[in-house]
């Protein structure tokens, strides 16, 4: 079911639907009970969830005098397929705030992201919907985004080919760049990398409007070898790219992943890792 939300002064107060346990033809029947959740939400981004990809933070604050438990955290946006909860189990006092990692589904580029909500599963298994703030525009920025990387990825093919690994710290890597709609000349501003790996290259680099494709090299590194980080990193391969056609300025974009090229990279961190240092 549902859970509501209403303002009241001073503070959001989410209304949460209790869980019905009962036949479907006994729930279209019964009045359903409601109590008030003290939270208030807002979301924001850092340059790390950029790096993540897939994220923002929604920060919770109690707002209320009892503490709450929370357990999950999912984000209920008109912009944005819906994904599954990201799971945070933790108690928040009177006053206190935490911020979540919390995911967004592909992109919907024919729907505002905002007005947006938060279903915030609390202890017990209960949901609450909690109006979402979005200071500095974060959900339109991420939906903007993702829309310019969609088209982008329309213009030109962005193809990253890891070369043979030599045995050193790094690996060589080539980025080829391909002409498919634009008749522009495309220059590639920015390349970067993930929690997991650093992308280098030398840059400004520019395809002339007359060519139809470049080869930009790159070296790849393992930006960390600690085990949490390679075990709670859900997406590892998403490495951004920033691309200006013509005189415009850059528009972001991703390297796209095959599984192949990923699997070059989880040996080539696998062996450096277990390198002894």
């Amino acid at each position: 079911m549902a859970a509501g939300a209403r303002a009241e002064a001073g503070s959001r107060r989410a209304l949460v639907a209790a869980v019905c346990v009962a036949t479907a033809a006994a729930c279209g029947t019964t009045s359903v009970p409601q109590e008030h959740v003290d939270l208030q939400a807002s979301a924001s981004r850092s340059r790390d969830d950029d790096n993540v990809g897939g994220q923002f933070q929604t920060r919770l604050a109690n707002t209320g005098d009892t503490d709450i438990t929370i357990e999950s955290v999912a984000l209920d946006s008109p912009g944005f397929d819906p994904v599954a909860a990201s799971v945070r189990e933790v108690t928040l006092g009177p006053g206190n705030r935490i911020d979540i990692p919390t995911q967004y589904g592909p992109v919907r580029c024919d729907r505002a992201p905002t007005p947006a909500s938060v279903t915030v599963q609390l202890g017990g298994g209960v949901d609450a919907s909690v109006p979402l703030a979005t200071p500095y525009d974060v959900l339109d920025t991420i939906s903007a985004q993702e829309c310019t990387a969609t088209e982008v990825q329309r213009s030109v093919e962005l193809v990253l080919n890891p070369l043979p690994d030599n045995g050193s710290d790094t690996l060589s890597a080539e980025l080829t760049i391909r002409r498919l709609s634009t008749t522009d000349a495309v220059r590639l501003d920015d390349i970067r990398g993930s929690v997991l790996y650093g992308l280098t290259a030398a840059l400004p680099q520019t395809m002339a409007a007359e060519d139809m494709s470049i080869v930009v090299p790159v070296t790849i590194t393992a930006a960390t070898c600690a085990a949490h980080a390679i075990a709670d990193s859900k997406k590892p391969f998403v490495f951004p790219v920033f691309l200006a056609f013509g005189d415009a300025d850059a528009l972001y974009s991703r390297i796209p992943m095959p599984t192949d090229t990923q699997s070059a990279l989880i040996a080539f961190q696998g062996r450096v890792c277990r390198a002894p240092k």
